[in-house]
């Protein structure tokens, strides 16, 4: 089954939906979020995630710095070679950076309504997958489950907060398909790819620039769903 090598869910062009908003020893305390903006503006990522963010006040600014560090982390991640794995020294301490940061920034934002949270959502969904993606094939069956466990309560936690993106569904989608993937054919294994197809077929409009990524995710559903010869679903 190809769904545990699934190509990552089109990381550079959410960075850019991330950048309005915007690893890892601390070096430096900021007192405010204009330095960290000045640094984003400038591209200064490595920068960024060599500063401490200390806040923890429940304001949209606090968490505004939270997630500045989180995308500076993440983009870093991004920039490593497609074999840098999870487990390697570097990429491990920009992933942990990245999720704590996101995760940081979803607890310091005052109010879940606020628009922003999709973003903070964002970020976290896509730091996990990319940890998860990125642990290479002799990583142990259970640590792979864990991590796309934690996609897969990420991925729940979106769509009930932000019911009308289609992130948290096309996220979802990939971890359930991942999660068959781990599994020995028959019952349990059909049963996540038919929770992957509910997802998809429940999921509001994806953005312009995540429609081509739910179609992959969609087709990969079908031909596994035909490969596993599961049953189809009976229709009342």
């Amino acid at each position: 089954m190809s769904a545990r090598n699934q190509g990552r869910l089109a990381q550079i062009i959410i960075i850019a939906m991330l950048a309005g908003i915007g690893g890892c020893a601390p070096t430096t305390t900021i007192q405010g979020d204009t330095d960290l903006q000045r640094l984003a503006s400038a591209g200064q990522w490595r920068a960024i995630t060599e500063t401490s963010v200390r806040c923890s006040d429940r304001t949209e600014a606090c968490a505004k710095q939270h997630a500045i560090k989180g995308d500076a982390c993440l983009r870093l991640v991004i920039q490593q070679p497609v074999s840098a794995s999870a487990d390697e020294k570097n990429t491990r301490k920009l992933l942990d950076c990245a999720e704590d940061a996101y995760r940081r920034a979803l607890a310091t934002s005052p109010s879940k309504s606020a628009s922003s949270r999709i973003s903070y959502h964002g970020g976290l969904l896509l730091t996990l997958s990319e940890r998860r993606n990125r642990l290479d094939a002799f990583t142990k069956e259970r640590k792979l489950d864990r991590e796309n466990e934690k996609l897969l309560i990420a991925a729940q936690d979106t769509r009930r907060e932000v019911p009308d993106s289609g992130l948290g569904y096309l996220y979802g989608a990939s971890a359930y398909v991942y999660r068959a993937s781990l599994k020995p054919e028959g019952r349990p294994r059909c049963d996540d790819l038919r929770q992957a197809e509910r997802l998809l077929r429940r999921s509001p409009p994806q953005s312009r620039q995540l429609v081509d990524e739910e179609r992959r995710i969609s087709a990969l559903v079908k031909r596994e769903l035909r490969e596993s010869r599961c049953a189809p679903i009976r229709r009342r």
